[in-house]
């Protein structure tokens, strides 16, 4: 999957082994400058759209490969949205899952693993979004177009891992995008300014 933003073809992949999955012994609570900084930054954006519907949020584990690091901040946001919504869907692959679940706290339950093959968790997610009546709003986590057909029924927030990946189709259907790839990089320049600024003097 490709997460945007690097010099090179191949540098724009980032591999991982599942054997690197975070276990819940090994999770440790406590503070994580960036998973705040990028909340801080996507807590910006009108992500709801206020309307009055039922807010649904879908996220696509797949789509989420990232290091611990970055994962761990990705999912602090899809927790924080995960807070806010009246309904909740998360799937992906048993890999995706089990490196998701530990930092899926209250919503580690709800993450559905679903066996390999082509849109198998696009389709459990649209299958939950299609047992919530209208009026409905969705924030999807995703770059695949097969969500696009969602705008259909209400407002369509994306927030995509990296917008050299994403879909045209679901592009153009989404009422707003947050680029979460794009979002990590100025998460992560602001904690060097203020590492470069140090602690503030009394």
């Amino acid at each position: 999957m490709g997460l945007g933003g690097a010099p090179g073809e191949y540098a724009d992949y980032e591999w991982f082994d599942l054997a690197d999955a975070p276990s819940p012994e090994v999770v440790r609570p406590g503070p994580d400058p960036l998973s705040d900084a990028l909340r801080d930054l996507v807590a910006g954006y009108p992500v709801w759209a206020g309307q009055g519907a039922t807010r649904v949020l879908l996220v696509d584990l797949d789509n989420l490969r990232a290091g611990p690091t970055r994962l761990r901040a990705r999912l602090s946001v899809v927790l924080d949205l995960a807070r806010q919504a009246d309904r909740v869907a998360l799937a992906g692959q048993v890999g995706a899952v089990a490196r998701s679940r530990p930092w899926l706290e209250e919503f580690a339950d709800r993450a559905q693993a679903v066996p390999d093959g082509a849109d198998v968790a696009d389709l459990a997610l649209l299958a939950a979004a299609q047992e919530v009546p209208d009026p409905v709003e969705f924030v999807v986590v995703s770059n695949d177009g097969i969500f696009a057909d969602l705008a259909d029924r209400g407002d369509l927030t994306l927030l995509s891992p990296g917008v050299d990946a994403l879909s045209d189709r679901l592009h153009g259907a989404a009422s707003l995008l947050v680029d979460l790839a794009a979002l990590e990089v100025e998460a992560a320049a602001e904690l060097v300014r203020r590492d470069r600024r140090g602690p503030r003097r009394g």
